[in-house]
């Protein structure tokens, strides 16, 4: 079982938060800069029409999978800290000591 009261556990779910957070920043804003007016320019052929180009549509789409990652690690860090077992009581010596 995992010591859910040591220090390198609360700093593993410390750091994963932040990082979650910092993700989530980054992927919204490479995801508004590739929705933004720069990335589409207009095509005039025939008829004129608004065209993204590849490299705005995978920047899209990375943005999009760091927005998800980043909210995936944020809140299973905020569970590991809240969902963490209790401490053991004095004087006992794990979960079988009430046998």
């Amino acid at each position: 079982m995992v010591d859910t009261h040591s220090r390198g556990y609360l700093l593993a779910a410390r750091r994963m938060f932040w990082s979650g957070a910092a993700l989530f920043g980054l992927g919204l804003a490479a995801g508004w800069s590739a929705t933004g007016h720069w990335a589409t320019s207009w095509n005039c052929d025939p008829t004129c029409r608004p065209e993204t180009s590849t490299m705005w549509h995978v920047i899209d789409i990375t943005a999009r999978t760091a927005v998800v990652l980043g909210t995936a690690l944020a809140v299973s860090a905020f569970l590991m800290i809240m969902l963490r077992r209790p401490r053991p009581r004095p004087g006992s010596s794990g979960p079988r000591a009430t046998e």
